[in-house]
């Protein structure tokens, strides 16, 4: 099934580029949705900032030792190093994180990531109704239930009528067992 990080011991032909949005309650997942694309769209315009960059890099450093933590799991990533000959994978990580700078990842982001070929999965309760609600572009306002500072507001303002452009045809309603098969 889905996991957080690739199995070790299994080469990859791609990479994959996923974004998961953590349960919400289904009358603010359509503005989730929108709050998600109004964030990638604006990644990939605006690029990563140098802070978060650097953030980032440094999490990825420390992570790799997670990644290989188990016995199994440095097993498995010492038969992959092998299979790609890249030496220790924990090394050659964090060399390569070391090496990355901030214009290789924004380059990258525009290069190989587009609005416009996305697959999105969503499960929810009423999904003819939320399928209606994305095609036809109906404002999807959100409430809270404390205060929020005003720069949050206005950005939601925005957010709840973020265009997604979407055509009927292309969403498909499955029943949520077949949604991962």
């Amino acid at each position: 099934m889905f996991k957080f990080e690739p199995d070790p011991n299994l080469a990859r032909q791609q990479q994959i580029f996923q974004i998961w949005i953590r349960p919400v309650p289904p009358e603010n997942g359509h503005f989730a949705l929108r709050a998600t694309l109004f964030e990638y769209d604006k990644l990939l315009r605006d690029g990563m900032s140098k802070e978060d960059f650097e953030a980032t890099r440094e999490f990825l450093s420390k992570y790799v030792n997670i990644l290989t933590g188990t016995q199994d799991a440095h097993l498995g990533y010492a038969l992959d190093s092998r299979y790609y000959g890249i030496g220790d994978f924990s090394t050659f990580m964090r060399e390569q994180l070391a090496k990355l700078t901030l214009e290789d990842v924004n380059k990258a982001l525009r290069r190989h990531l587009k609005s416009d070929s996305m697959r999105i999965v969503m499960v929810t309760q009423d999904a003819e109704g939320l399928k209606k609600a994305i095609v036809e572009n109906t404002p999807s306002p959100i409430s809270y239930n404390s205060p929020k500072p005003d720069e949050i507001i206005a950005e939601d303002k925005i957010i709840q009528d973020y265009k997604i452009n979407v055509k009927a045809e292309a969403v498909t309603v499955v029943p949520v067992a077949q949604a991962f098969q």
